[in-house]
């Protein structure tokens, strides 16, 4: 019986040691290490993040990623994100990386206490790389599996932020998120590749329309924004550039990109830029000027948001006035320059609130494609705007830019054409040259912007007095030639006197207070075929016509009976 009892004894010894241990690992603390089993595997619980500081200990704490824009203390000098997950056997014949979205400012990766990847650079030598998304190799060999991996990640911010504040780190297949990475950056390839096309064509257009300066801003507007777009871009990470570097140029670059495209809009409804404007402009080109040469990487960050904000306030007065202008003024495109410039003001005060998380409380995703692709969208355009307006004016080189009438060569090899068909018809054609007594005494008294304005208002009323199959062409700087078929003396006679009137009733404002009516002196002869024998006889008979009506003082408008001219 005493045999019998003893192995009940050895069993509840065992029991009790068993018991014993357990009781032991429950007093423990529980080891939060994450199974990764499949991928992609988001890490985003148990996160050990501690705060660093330069005069006392450091403070720790477990949280979850991510963090938010929550301002932190300014006295910490870094932070460090530790967190310990298993890899399965599984996953050995996959090539592992890590994935951050998005890290503020500079961060180094440990996995097992060996460094994988690093972006910008820590104090003293710092360098920000806050708006690059990261992916880090991590090599085969420095994991290991069915074990215990520890990742640490170093960050610190410029602006007092969390390093991890948007998305937590994910654990993946490392030629997948490469992929990802890629299309990302095919949209800026797209950009740079439109950006580039369109420059092309606007060289093009200054070439040909040479007394323009639309082509000049319009392409500075547009080599300012593919720079922009190539700084965005992965391509300064990938080179080893200098990330501080790269992000002055892309500040100067959009102030530069805007001063542009205001002096464009400007140039494009002929307004001129009063000295508001011009101080306003200067502003933006000092601040860019100043961000270039800033020496202290470290507060850039703040620069940039500042030059952000006045970006925003200064395009919409500057722009904003020159559109409501052009809208009063009924100048052609208006409606449609002006909801362009209103989306891209708009996108470009989304982005200075992405850019400027310690401001506002609001978790914005940084995006960083959105300013390049709103730049494409008004560059495409304004870019087809500016073709249709050549294209309506410079038809083979046949009408004038500014007043959309005929060019002297054109009017001319249209009247010939129109007098053969005389001869050969039963109509008559009345040849009439008109001058615009002031048109330079305005533009050299109150800029060339009011009178171009004059000459073109004055174009609009012929063209309105006038039938459509009528000839009306830009004689000189200040004279009209028109060309319209009649039947008799007297309808010509009436023909001058409407133009005349329709051209003394155009008021032109010049200040305030002050507007200037039209003078205007015709002087008008009806093609004669026997005397008339070329085109050259025909004009030098209305010229002479023109200079009588410019002695006389009784009558304007004057129709000569005779030729003076014989062949």
């Amino acid at each position: 019986m005493l045999l019998l009892n003893k192995p009940k004894g050895k069993y509840c010894f065992n029991w009790l040691r068993i018991l014993a241990g357990l009781a032991l690992l429950l007093a423990l603390p529980i080891n939060a290490a994450q199974l990764v089993d499949s991928l992609p595997a988001q890490l985003e619980l148990n996160w050990k993040q501690c705060s660093h500081f330069d005069s006392r200990l450091s403070d720790c704490q477990t949280t979850k990623l991510p963090l938010g824009n929550n301002k932190q203390e300014s006295s910490i000098i870094f932070q460090t994100f530790t967190k310990e997950f298993v890899l399965s056997s599984e996953l050995k014949r996959t090539t592992i990386g890590l994935w951050i979205s998005n890290i503020d400012d500079v961060d180094e990766v440990y996995i097992n206490n060996q460094l994988v990847g690093k972006t910008g650079g820590f104090l003293p030598s710092f360098d920000s790389g806050f708006r690059y998304p990261r992916l880090y190799l991590i090599p085969s060999e420095v994991l290991l599996f069915n074990q215990f991996n520890q990742i640490k990640i170093k960050t610190f911010s410029s602006r007092n932020l969390p390093g991890i504040q948007s998305e937590a780190p994910v654990i993946g297949d490392y030629v997948h998120f490469q992929h990802k990475l890629q299309e990302k950056d095919y949209i800026f390839v797209i950009c740079a590749s439109v950006f580039l096309i369109l420059i092309i064509f606007q060289v093009f257009y200054f070439v040909v329309v040479r007394d323009s300066n639309e082509p000049i801003y319009f392409s500075m507007f547009l080599v300012a924004f593919a720079l922009v777009t190539v700084a965005r871009s992965q391509l300064p990470l990938e080179f080893g550039l200098e990330l501080s570097s790269a992000f002055k140029l892309e500040m100067f670059m959009l102030n530069f990109g805007l001063i542009s495209i205001s002096l464009f809009i400007f140039n494009f409804f002929e307004l001129e830029v009063r000295r508001i404007y011009v101080a306003g402009l200067a502003t933006l080109g000092i601040l860019g000027l100043v961000i270039i040469i800033w020496p202290f990487s470290l507060s850039l960050r703040l620069i940039a948001e500042i030059n952000y904000w006045l970006l925003s306030v200064i395009c919409f007065f500057v722009i904003g006035s020159a559109l409501i202008i052009g809208l009063h003024k009924q100048r052609k495109y208006a409606w449609l320059i002006s909801a362009t410039c209103l989306a891209g003001w708009l996108i470009l005060s989304f982005d200075a609130m992405m850019h400027s998380p310690g401001l506002f409380k609001l978790e914005l995703t940084l995006r960083n494609w959105l300013v390049p692709v709103t730049a494409v969208v008004i560059g495409v355009i304004y870019s087809l705007t500016l073709t249709h307006k050549y294209w309506r004016f410079f038809k083979g080189s046949t009408y004038d830019h500014l007043t959309g009438t005929l060019l002297r060569p054109a009017f001319f090899q249209r009247l010939s054409e129109e007098m053969q068909r005389s001869m050969r018809g039963n109509d008559q054609l009345l040849i009439a040259v008109i001058d615009i007594q002031q048109a330079k005494k305005i533009s050299a008294t109150y800029g060339y912007s009011l009178g171009n304005h004059l000459l073109s208002t004055v174009s609009n009323a012929l063209t309105k007095v006038l039938r459509p199959f009528d000839l009306i062409c830009r004689f000189s700087d200040e004279q009209f030639c028109v060309a319209a078929s009649i039947v008799s003396r007297p309808d010509a006679e009436s023909c001058l006197k409407r133009v005349y009137q329709e051209l003394i009733t155009i008021e032109q404002p010049l200040d305030k207070n002050v507007e200037l009516y039209v003078d205007a002196r015709i002087g008008g002869v009806i093609y004669n075929p026997d005397q008339h024998l070329s085109v050259s006889h025909l004009l030098q008979d209305a010229n002479f016509a023109l200079s009588k009506a410019k002695s006389q003082s009784k009558n304007n408008y004057l129709l000569i009976q005779n030729p003076t001219v014989t062949a």
